[in-house]
């Protein structure tokens, strides 16, 4: 294990992690996509060396299925133990570092990169160095696969309509926050792209006032939202400030990816190939 020190929020996203529902979390589609992804780059190479971005246990499990023992790499051990331990499924050899990913020191060393919302938790003013980091340690042709929450120019706002269609047609599958989720983020957004979480929570506490909402919705809703300010989470996050930093840095889009449901359609995964 590899350790960097890293100051101590005020709150623990693993301590809430297993209430989240996708699209906080990797959907059957987007695992169902990586799987081929990696089969088919594995039987080109015979061997892969992966890097997985924060403790996402949906990758873990994916990659142990394929043999695949990755690099975990996440600002907390502590993160890293919780989510291990939520998982009934055993993550043998996994090789963990404990660093700020801006500080990752590895040069050429992996195949594939893996992330889901990496984007979104890094600083507005850092994405051009988040991608740099990733170039640098990805090999000749190696392949980085990150999904997030993206604005589109072409965007408009739907929040209201999906609080008022769930109302009617509620899906028996997915709660209420899968479907507000995205929308909620981009409505509640600053001027940098910031979740204004008291704003979600007025929102929420609106919806139920209104009737727009059930109790076991509301209480869901109203947990996932319950982050102090120092979250930091950037739920809005500009497709033309994507492509702008990844170009910089000589990646090469192979595509966006819209996979799973409607209300993941504003998290496309984006497929880059570094290319010298």
């Amino acid at each position: 294990m590899e350790k960097d020190e890293n100051p101590i929020a005020s709150w623990n996203y693993a301590e809430v992690w297993d209430k989240f529902p996708i699209p906080a979390r990797p959907c059957d589609g987007e695992l169902t996509f990586l799987e081929s992804e990696l089969i088919s780059i594995l039987k080109q190479k015979g061997e892969l060396n992966v890097l997985i971005l924060g403790s996402t246990i949906e990758y873990r499990s994916l990659l142990n299925r394929l043999d695949i023992v990755p690099h975990v790499v996440d600002f907390s051990r502590e993160n890293f133990d919780a989510l291990s331990d939520y998982s009934e499924e055993k993550f043998e050899n996994e090789h963990f570092i404990e660093v700020d990913w801006l500080k990752l020191q590895d040069i050429e060393k992996y195949d594939i990169i893996i992330g889901h919302r990496a984007i979104n938790v890094i600083e507005h003013d850092q994405m051009k160095n988040f991608f740099e980091v990733m170039y640098k340690a990805l090999k000749s042709d190696g392949v980085f696969y990150c999904r997030g929450n993206i604005f589109s120019p072409e965007h408009k706002s739907s929040l209201e309509e999906v609080v008022n269609s769930w109302r009617k047609n509620k899906d028996d599958k997915y709660p209420f926050f899968s479907h507000i989720e995205v929308e909620l983020y981009f409505y509640c957004a600053d001027k940098n792209g910031y979740v204004d979480y008291g704003q979600a929570r007025k929102l929420v506490d609106r919806w139920y006032e209104e009737k727009k909402i059930n109790k076991k919705d509301y209480e869901l809703a109203k947990l996932l939202v319950s982050m102090p300010d120092d979250a930091r989470f950037r739920g809005l996050v500009h497709k033309e400030e994507i492509e702008n930093a990844y170009a910089k840095c000589n990646f090469s889009n192979e595509g966006w990816l819209v996979c799973g449901h409607d209300f993941g359609k504003n998290m496309p995964i984006m497929k880059l190939v570094k290319k010298i």
